[in-house]
């Protein structure tokens, strides 16, 4: 009997307290709420940090990207009107000094040519080897003006990618060329005409003796 009246009195007391003890619950529940969300707080402020960071660096990105494709659009551009200037022969060139120097040149050289070949066939006193040879040196010079001013002619205006100084480098090569072949066509004639004369003045002393 006395055990169930202690028992009861237990009971009594628990049921009394459980109040107290719901009571003192609450408060620890809520700091460790306040703490969880302060924290999670503290998270997204960083988190935006984070993205505001980014978002400032991919504007940097994109701005400096737009700068390169401004830039690389700029120098194709640049690159495309060098490529057409040099593949276009500026008018300076096709109507330099060299240009007509090329063609002068030419026909001094076929004048001399005809010259020479109308005393190869007058001339009387020269031996027939000395006439061939003066003939294939002829023709071959010829030739080779034809050629050089061919070469000429298509350097002058070509739509290769050639530096417009370079091409009257190249032209002056051309001509350098075509000086030396027409040096050589009045050497022959020049020794042609030696010869016939001095072996004429030597016929008319022999028969004058």
């Amino acid at each position: 009997m006395k055990n169930q009246r202690l028992k009861m009195a237990i009971a009594i007391c628990f049921i009394g307290i459980l109040p107290c003890l719901a009571t003192a619950q609450i408060p620890v529940t809520d700091v460790a709420a306040n703490a969880q969300l302060v924290l999670l707080n503290s998270n997204v402020a960083t988190l935006n940090s984070q993205l505001a960071t980014l978002n400032a660096t991919m504007g940097k990105l994109l701005a400096q990207m737009e700068r390169n494709v401004t830039a690389n659009s700029s120098s194709s551009k640049i690159l495309s009107q060098d490529l057409s200037a040099k593949r276009t022969p500026a008018s300076y060139v096709m109507g330099s000094p060299e240009m007509n120097e090329l063609y002068e040149l030419k026909d001094k050289i076929i004048a001399a040519y005809k010259g020479t070949q109308k005393n190869l066939r007058t001339f009387t006193n020269l031996e027939k080897v000395e006439k061939k040879r003066a003939a294939e040196t002829l023709a071959d010079a010829v030739l080779q003006v034809s050629s050089l001013v061919s070469q000429g002619s298509q350097i002058a205006s070509t739509g290769e990618i050639i530096e417009s100084a370079d091409r009257l480098s190249a032209l002056r090569s051309i001509l350098e060329k075509m000086n030396g072949l027409l040096d050589d066509v009045i050497k022959v004639n020049t020794s042609l005409l030696q010869k016939n004369e001095h072996r004429k003045a030597v016929q008319s002393l022999i028969k004058t003796n």
